[in-house]
Parts: C-alpha cells; structure tokens; sequence
C-alpha cells in the first residue's frame, strides 16, 4: 500500500490522488518520464521530489520519515511494510499512576509491571516502527509519555479507534471484538477497566497471586487481540476505499496462546 500512497507531499489529497489512481498511476514506479496528465507540472514537481525521498526511507527501513510524509490518519498504509517491527499495545492504571504495559511484538507477549519491570519497558521499545493501540493517541500514549518522559512513540501510531470508526463502529474495544468475532476466553468475559484497578488493588493491598493472573491474562488478550483487528482493518478498509493494494494476512490469537499461557504461569 505504501507503494501507492501519494498523498507525500503538500498539495496532494484523497483527489488527486484518486486521479492519479485512475489514470493508471497506481504505483510510484508507474510515475511516467513527462508530468503525470492528473498533475499541473508544479504538483508534478513536487510529488516526484516526495516519491524520490519516500523511496529512499523505504530502502532504509525508516517508519517515521515515512509517517512525517503521510497526513496522521493515512499512517496505517504503512502497516504491511512494517508489521514485522510493529508493536501492539494496551496500558492499565490504578486510576492516577501508571501499573502495567501489555505488548505484543516480534519477541513475543510481554507484560511490564508496577514494582517489577515496569521501568524495562523503554528500552524493550527500542525498535519499533509501528504503534498499534485502540484509543491510544487519547490514553495510552499520553500515560506513558509521563511515566517516562524521555520515551518517544513511533511516529506511525495507528489507533485502531479512528480506524475502525471509519468503517462505522462505534463504542469500545471490546464491543468490537464482540462485532467482529475476535474473542477472549469466556472467563474474561464482562470484565473492564474497572475490574483491572480492582484486581490490581487486590494483588497490591492482599498480596492476591491469582488476582494478579486475572489481571494480567486480561491486559494481554487486549494487546494480543489488537494484531488481528489491526488486519481485518487494514483489508476492510482496502476494500471500502477501493485502494489498489493487497490484503495482508489476518493473525489468529490461537497462534500466540501457549506464549501467554507460559507467562501468566511466570506471575
């Protein structure tokens, strides 16, 4: 998809780049020697300058020169190039300080916890070129932006709440895990936020390991759960918008749940 994005450069929007799409330009290796004819030669100019520099951050692995091309609600164009390093993220808080980070990344289901490891996850990001998370740019960017102010996000964060809410849905994540068929096991069923802090608490004030078990398993079936719907949104809005790209491979959460098992037994 990111081989067909041309919305690199000022001047360029869903129009023009619809024309360009039309009139058979639908790759940047399909730019023609003369001024594309959907172009004035200053548009031209400019998007063949773009395309020269995207390439070369695309041959150098470089996301985030990449994401600064792209206006911020296009950036999960470059999920398919990238979803090798992408991370898929959920965060918890007791209401004001920060308790655990949930991830999912190319080393597998992680867990950072308050009084543990919490402070390990800095560097365990290093590395990322894409951010997944589901009303992150709202919550979890911001929560870890100040539980670690030297931390930075991959500047291609795809938050999957605007995502999808192109596509019609409305409400939380687990509303549409519910919409989609994208499950957790039946005895995480029902549980929220709210259930997090209180488990949290119980483990805290009680010393409650089994609480703590709960606690967790819920966090990462919220990351885990982020790669597939990260996939069907991508295809979903491939096809709605009619975008010449290919679908990518939608992940099944069967494929990472002998990781989770082993972890939550670590706890």
């Amino acid at each position: 998809m990111i081989r067909s994005t041309f919305r690199l450069a000022p001047g360029i929007g869903p129009y023009l780049e619809g024309k360009l799409w039309n009139a058979g330009i639908r790759r940047w290796a399909d730019l023609p020697a003369a001024p594309a004819v959907a172009l004035s030669p200053r548009i031209d100019a400019r998007l063949r300058d773009a395309v020269a520099r995207a390439e070369a951050a695309l041959e150098a692995g470089d996301a985030d020169a990449l994401a600064a091309m792209i206006p911020r609600n296009e950036r999960w164009r470059l999920y398919p190039a990238f979803a090798g390093d992408a991370a898929f993220l959920d965060v918890e808080t007791d209401g004001e300080r920060l308790t655990c980070v949930g991830v999912l990344d190319a080393s597998g289901p992680r867990l950072f916890l308050d009084g543990r490891d919490l402070d390990a996850f800095p560097e365990a990001a290093r590395g990322w070129k894409v951010l997944v998370t589901y009303n992150g740019l709202a919550f979890d960017e911001p929560v870890l932006r100040r539980a670690f102010p030297g931390w930075r996000p991959p500047r291609a964060h795809v938050d999957l709440c605007h995502l999808w809410r192109r596509l019609g849905h409305e409400g939380g994540l687990k509303r549409l895990e519910e919409e989609t068929g994208v499950g957790r096991p039946a005895h995480l069923h029902g549980l929220s936020g709210l259930d997090a802090v209180r488990l949290w608490r119980a483990w805290q004030e009680r010393g409650d390991a089994d609480a703590l078990r709960l606690f967790a398993e819920y966090n990462l079936h919220d990351a885990v759960n982020l790669r597939t719907l990260m996939g069907l949104g991508y295809n979903r809005l491939v096809e709605r918008l009619r975008l010449p790209a290919a679908p990518v491979p939608v992940s099944e959460r069967g494929d990472v749940r002998y990781d989770l098992t082993k972890l939550l037994l670590t706890l």
